[in-house]
């Protein structure tokens, strides 16, 4: 688990618009963090190491308005346009890592005017 953790906390500080890191939770297995953009955004990330479970959410204001999720390592993706759909499109079920992620997010931050 202590190098996952060193991996998020590395990865998270190439990213200028992240703000703060905070740890949310930590098992043996698991480990949950939020990536501080502004009060109200931020990045959730979740990774259970036991059964192949990454959570990657951007969430606004309380609402996940994209997201990458892999369940017993197959991918999916919540788009921009609709967020609480299953996108498993090539695509959208392409595996990522956190810095692929926040790639991502700092694109759609930008154009959606979000910082």
């Amino acid at each position: 688990m202590k190098k996952v953790i060193s991996e998020i906390e590395k990865t998270s500080l190439k990213f200028p618009f992240i703000k703060k890191l905070v740890r949310i939770d930590e098992t043996k297995h698991t480990v949950k963090y939020r990536l501080v953009i502004e009060e109200d955004l931020f990045v959730q990330v979740y990774i259970n190491i036991e059964n192949d479970t990454v959570g990657f959410v951007l969430i606004n204001k309380g609402q996940r308005i994209y997201g990458r999720d892999a369940v017993e390592g197959k991918w999916h993706r919540h788009t921009f346009e609709n967020p609480f759909g299953h996108d498993f499109s090539a695509a959208g079920s392409k595996k990522v890592n956190l810095q692929e992620f926040l790639i991502e997010v700092q694109e759609m931050l930008d154009s959606e005017n979000l910082l």
